[in-house]
């Protein structure tokens, strides 16, 4: 794996070589809105592959295999400092990396701020303040989720279906927090489920997030 990344690292330097090179030919005072692909079509496919070799260098060196994996290994090992979208984009190398991150924070623990419960965070930073062991909770299981869909087809909040043309899905909510429930068990009992759809589901899960932090 050393050895891996040792190569990659090479790679990234010649082609940040690359980069500087097709820099130094763009006349700035040439380039205009009717030229700018020809002016810098050299530059802009030199970054494109400085930004595809960043993310093979992340691929050798994270463990992780998959885009969500690596994200998650990434905050991992940011706890306690802000990080920036656009390099958990390059280092996941997927482009739905903020439903990843939703992912983590809603199913595996990871309480994490943004500019909406941070005001000093900058518009696409992120802050892992910690990563809650979850691992004990039972998850809802296929046969739970298809009987509580099966019971309530329509979301509690808005009574909308999955006809509804501005909804995409329904989905299986915790009334009270998976991550805060004490009994790993009784967490997914159909007392404590209920329907929504997407829309609604997004909307609990942004203020189940805000409520966690204060």
């Amino acid at each position: 794996m050393t050895n891996d990344i040792e190569k990659s690292v090479e790679k990234l330097l010649r082609d940040a070589e690359t980069v500087m090179r097709s820099l130094e030919d763009v006349d700035p005072s040439q380039v205009s809105r009717e030229n700018w692909e020809d002016e810098l079509g050299e530059f802009l496919d030199a970054m494109e592959q400085l930004e595809n070799t960043e993310t093979k260098v992340y691929e050798h060196i994270f463990d992780e295999t998959s885009g969500k994996g690596r994200i998650r290994e990434y905050l991992r090992d940011k706890i306690g400092e802000p990080v920036k979208s656009e390099r958990i984009g390059r280092v996941s190398g997927i482009g739905q990396y903020a439903r990843r991150i939703r992912e983590l924070r809603n199913e595996e623990g990871f309480v994490i701020d943004s500019t909406r419960t941070r005001e000093e965070l900058g518009q696409n930073d992120y802050f892992v303040k910690e990563v809650r062991d979850v691992q004990e909770k039972n998850r809802i299981t296929a046969q739970t989720r298809y009987e509580q869909l099966e019971e309530q087809d329509t979301c509690k909040v808005c009574g909308r279906g999955v006809d509804h043309p501005e909804v995409r899905y329904m989905e299986v909510d915790h009334i009270e927090s998976f991550i805060d429930f004490d009994d790993p068990v009784a967490v997914n009992d159909p007392e404590n489920l209920r329907t929504l759809c997407n829309q609604c589901h997004h909307g609990k899960s942004a203020s189940d997030n805000i409520a966690n932090r204060r």
